[in-house]
């Protein structure tokens, strides 16, 4: 390690408190970044701007360098203070108190939460507030500075269930390194197309980008794929449909939603993967009809700015969560005339976790019960 990686390390800064609106952000440009373009090192250090993004706050005058206006394509030197005025936020921030999630295990070096769906877990895109890990500092970092919650794993914003989280830096390297090795059981219910005909199997199925326009998007690739292994084990058959049980033996993005679907059993209500974006109660009448399967989920449309993009996403999102909130309620969400909605997100619940506890060694298992809106589509198909 040489001289400059050594300072930067003790002049490394506390991490941000993410309860915190941030007005301005303040870097300062190192020797390695000398001769860097101003808008290359601002991307670099705030990934979650898109180009665009940049681009209107360069034309909007809120980048400096050393106190002056400063154009994207500058030269930067070693020394220069590169200041970033940021707008607004677009969310309402006090949101972050009444953000909800269940707090199933707690100590002082961790915590394990279950997060309900329709919820980003981390800052990204149009959302750097309204987040569980926003929420997470706002219930333990403003009252004890000293505390940092940080996610050791994630899951996707529709799917409900565990998460863990370090309080300190060390604790969640410790924890990562666990999940790296493999030695924290991680199970999943899912509640999957067709009756899935095997009892018990191990889906060993490389994953690899499956390309086009959505870039996150993955698929079976036997020839340049990762090594990928799913356990499944049915828990419920209904007439059209099972209940599964997923323990991921791999942690690939989107790892059972893709080997679900390998297997001709995709995912409920999964918008990429599956055969349809909601479960109504019209779905399981007898000829079953064709699933509601929507163009595109958000309504993209051609010519979309940005913020057009991110605003038609909030909306929906904030639609979808009011109505998984009156499910929960046992409250009737109206499709049309003469139908219902059973399930609105993709049919997927992080239900347990197994692993030694790197401070005290003790074995935690731990798990969260089927959200009410999952639990009453398999009520609903019970009946049938």
């Amino acid at each position: 390690m040489n001289w400059w990686y050594k300072e930067k390390r003790k002049k490394k800064k506390s991490p941000a408190n993410l309860a915190l609106v941030e007005t301005e952000r303040v870097e300062k440009v190192e020797l390695p970044q000398e001769g860097m373009r101003c808008d290359v090192f601002l991307q670099q250090r705030n990934p979650w701007y898109s180009r665009s993004q940049l681009a209107k706050t360069f034309e909007e005058s809120r980048v400096l360098r050393n106190g002056v206006d400063c154009p994207p394509g500058r030269k930067l030197q070693a020394g220069d203070v590169i200041t970033l005025k940021l707008p607004p936020p677009h969310e309402d921030v006090e949101e972050m108190a009444r953000i909800p999630f269940d707090v199933i295990f707690e100590d002082e070096w961790m915590l394990v939460v279950s997060k309900p769906p329709h919820l980003i877990v981390h800052p990204t895109g149009g959302y750097r507030y309204t987040t569980l890990l926003n929420a997470l500092h706002f219930k333990y970092r403003n009252p004890n500075p000293e505390v940092t919650p940080r996610l050791v794993n994630r899951i996707d914003k529709e799917t409900s269930g565990l998460i863990i989280c370090g309080k300190t830096s060390a604790m969640t390297g410790e924890l990562g390194g666990a999940l790296e090795a493999r030695e924290v059981t991680k199970e999943y219910l899912a509640l999957v197309e067709g009756v899935v005909a095997l009892d018990h199997q191990m889906i060993d199925l490389p994953i690899g980008a499956a390309g086009g326009e959505i870039e996150m998007l993955k698929a079976i690739d036997r020839e340049k794929g990762l090594p990928s292994q799913t356990e499944v084990w049915v828990e419920r058959r209904f007439k059209h449909f099972s209940l599964v049980r997923c323990r991921l033996h791999t942690g690939r993005m989107h790892q059972i939603r893709v080997h679900m679907q390998a297997i001709g059993h995709p995912l409920v209500c999964d918008h990429h993967y599956g055969l349809r974006d909601e479960l109504r109660a019209g779905d399981l009448v007898e000829p079953l009809p064709p699933p509601t399967k929507l163009v595109s989920h958000y309504g993209y449309n051609e010519g979309d700015s940005d913020a057009d993009v991110t605003d038609r996403i909030r909306a929906v999102d904030t639609q979808k969560r009011h109505e998984y909130e009156a499910l929960c309620r046992g409250e009737v969400v109206p499709r049309g005339e003469n139908d219902r909605l059973l399930l609105g997100r993709c049919a997927l619940h992080s239900h347990s976790l197994k692993f030694t506890h790197p401070k005290t060694r003790a074995v935690i298992e731990l798990t969260a019960p089927l959200p009410k809106d999952i639990q009453g589509a398999v009520d609903a198909l019970d009946k049938k």
